[in-house]
């Protein structure tokens, strides 16, 4: 393989840790044209844990909503649907808080699911009404 820009290569070892699990370890191939001299290897750890920060609290965006494929890229628009995407979540998480769909497991894909019925009357109920009835199931 041929690198032309490249100026490191190397790998980022990482390793989970999870609850009454043995720890995995995975590395991350790095190549980058950034001088060694002011890119160190430390820098290029803390870029990647930063990645990774930011993509934690975004996991359930895309995770739920399948932010990661939406076709939108202007700056007002994102703003705009970021917005509502992020407010389709407090609203899901509201909607699971009750004790008896907290017995059922469901999830925000339930509650979506649950928006969605009735050609999605119960959104619109929701976001439009004083007195929502979306919340009620049926």
């Amino acid at each position: 393989m041929c690198f032309v820009a490249a100026r490191q290569i190397g790998g980022l070892r990482s390793t989970t840790c999870k609850p009454k699990a043995e720890p995995t370890d995975k590395i991350w191939p790095v190549i980058t044209s950034a001088d060694p001299a002011q890119w160190p290897a430390i820098t290029l750890l803390r870029c990647r844990r930063r990645y990774w920060g930011i993509e934690a609290g975004h996991q359930r965006l895309d995770a739920t909503l399948d932010e990661d494929r939406s076709r939108v890229r202007t700056p007002n628009a994102l703003t705009l649907l970021g917005m509502f995407r992020r407010l389709a979540v407090s609203f899901a998480c509201a909607w699971l808080d009750d004790p008896i769909r907290r017995q059922q497991k469901q999830s925000t894909r339930d509650f979506l699911n649950h928006l969605n019925a009735q050609n999605s009357r119960r959104a619109l109920s929701l976001v439009t009404s004083l007195n929502p009835t979306a919340w009620k199931a049926g």
